[in-house]
C-alpha cells in the first residue's frame, strides 16, 4: 500500500514538473517575442512591404482567406494593417467567381471582393475567374475595374462571357478554359481575341469544341498581333498558322492543335519567322495530313519542335528540308504517339545530326522511352 502511494506521488510530482518546463518554454517564447515586436515594428514601411510581398500564397486556385495573406496580415496588428492596406501591389491578384447563391453571402462576398480590388488603387490586375451563378453580380462587380484588367483567366460560363465583351485596354494575358457551346459563345470569343489583339501578349484558348478559323485573322494586317509571344490554340486550317506568324513578328512560342483540315488555298511564298523558338504542332488521328506545310517555313531561331499522331503520318522529307532551309540550332525533337514510327527514328537520326549538330534529344512520350542523339551514337 505503501509503495503504491509513493509511486502516485512521482507520478504526480513527475507531470507537475513537466507542466512548469512547459509554462517556461512559453515564458521564455513570449519574451522573445517581446523583444522581438520592438525591432518588427521599426522596419521601415517600404521594406515591410517587401517581406509581405513574400508571404503571397501560390496564384493558382485559392480564393481570398482570412487565414492567407494578405488578408491574414490584416489581423496580426494595427500597424501591420495600415501597412498591407497601404501595399497596393498585395491585392493585384485575385481568385474569384464562385459566389455562393445564398443572398447573405454573396453580399458578403461581393465586399470582400470590393474591398480587395479598390485596394489594388490602379496597378494592373491578374484575375482568375471560374463559374459564378449570377452573372450580372459579377460584371458589376468588376466594371470600374476594366481598365485594370492585364492578365485574365476564365472558366467560360454567361458571366465571364459578359467580361470578354467588355473593352479591357491593358489586358496581356488571355487564357479561356472551360466547354464553349452554340455560335454565340464562339463568337464572343472570337470578337474578344481580334479586339485585344493589339495588346495580346499571351493567348490560350483550351475550351473546346472552340476552333479558330482563317477568316478570324486579316491577312491585310501584317502586324496585328504587334506583342504576342505565346499562343496556344486549336484551329481548323493549316494556314491560320502562316497567317499569325506573318502577323506577329515576336512570337516567340505556338502551340498549335490542328482538329481536322478545311481545304484552304497554299501560300504562294515562303514564311520567314526570325523569332520563332518553341514550335508544337499536333494533330488529330482521325484526320489525315496536311498537305506541305512544313515547305513553306523557314524558322532560323527554332530551338525545340514537337509534333503528334506521327504513328500516322510523319513528312520526314519536308521536315529535313525544313532543317536545311532555317539552318536553326534545333536542341530538341519530341515525336508524340510514335507507336508505329519509332523503327524509323533510327534510320532518321544520321540525316537529323548531319544537318544540326546541336540535336541532343528526340523523345517518344507514347512508349516512355528516352533516346538520346550525340555524335551520332545511341544512348536510350
Amino acid at each position: 500500500m505503501h509503495t503504491d502511494q509513493t509511486q502516485s506521488v512521482g507520478v504526480v510530482i513527475a507531470d507537475g514538473q513537466r507542466f512548469v518546463n512547459k509554462r517556461d518554454k512559453i515564458i521564455h517564447s513570449v519574451n522573445l517575442h517581446e523583444r522581438l515586436a520592438p525591432a518588427v515594428s521599426c522596419l521601415p514601411a517600404e521594406l515591410l512591404s517587401e517581406i509581405f510581398m513574400l508571404t503571397l500564397p501560390p496564384f493558382d486556385s485559392l480564393p481570398p482567406s482570412k487565414l492567407r495573406s494578405p488578408m491574414l496580415l490584416t489581423r496580426i496588428c494595427r500597424s501591420w494593417r495600415e501597412v498591407a492596406v497601404g501595399t497596393p501591389s498585395l491585392w493585384c491578384r485575385l481568385f474569384g467567381g464562385s459566389m455562393n447563391s445564398y443572398c447573405w453571402r454573396m453580399r458578403r462576398e461581393a465586399f470582400c471582393y470590393r474591398t480587395w480590388l479598390k485596394r489594388s488603387r490602379g496597378l494592373p490586375l491578374s484575375l482568375t475567374l471560374t463559374r459564378c451563378p449570377q452573372a450580372g453580380s459579377l460584371t458589376h462587380l468588376l466594371q470600374p475595374y476594366t481598365n485594370q484588367i492585364s492578365s485574365l483567366r476564365i472558366t467560360y460560363c454567361a458571366a465571364t462571357r459578359d467580361l470578354l465583351l467588355n473593352d479591357l485596354p491593358a489586358l496581356q494575358v488571355l487564357i479561356i478554359e472551360g466547354q464553349v457551346n452554340g455560335e454565340f459563345g464562339k463568337s464572343v470569343i472570337v470578337r474578344s481575341i481580334m479586339d485585344h489583339s493589339f495588346t495580346l501578349r499571351s493567348l490560350k484558348v483550351s475550351a473546346p469544341p472552340f476552333l479558330l478559323y482563317l477568316a478570324a485573322f486579316d491577312p491585310s494586317k501584317i502586324s496585328r498581333w504587334p506583342h504576342l509571344t505565346h499562343v496556344e490554340i486549336s484551329v481548323c486550317q493549316q494556314d491560320v498558322l502562316l497567317k499569325l506568324l506573318q502577323q506577329a513578328p515576336n512570337l516567340f512560342s505556338a502551340k498549335i492543335l490542328i482538329e481536322h483540315t478545311v481545304p484552304s488555298p497554299l501560300p504562294t511564298e515562303l514564311c520567314t519567322h526570325t523569332k520563332l523558338q518553341i514550335l508544337h504542332i499536333h494533330r488529330s488521328r482521325s484526320f489525315p495530313p496536311p498537305p506541305n506545310l512544313l515547305n513553306f517555313l523557314s524558322l532560323p531561331n527554332l530551338r525545340e519542335f514537337m509534333t503528334g499522331s506521327v504513328w500516322m503520318w510523319w513528312p520526314h522529307e519536308e521536315f529535313k528540308a525544313l532543317l536545311a532551309r532555317s539552318q536553326c540550332p534545333l536542341e530538341f525533337l519530341s515525336f508524340g504517339d510514335a507507336m508505329t514510327a519509332i523503327s524509323k527514328l533510327y534510320e532518321w537520326q544520321a540525316e537529323y545530326i548531319a544537318l544540326i549538330p546541336s540535336l541532343e534529344v528526340v523523345v517518344n512520350p507514347a512508349s516512355g522511352r528516352r533516346v538520346r542523339y550525340c555524335r551520332g551514337i545511341y544512348f536510350s
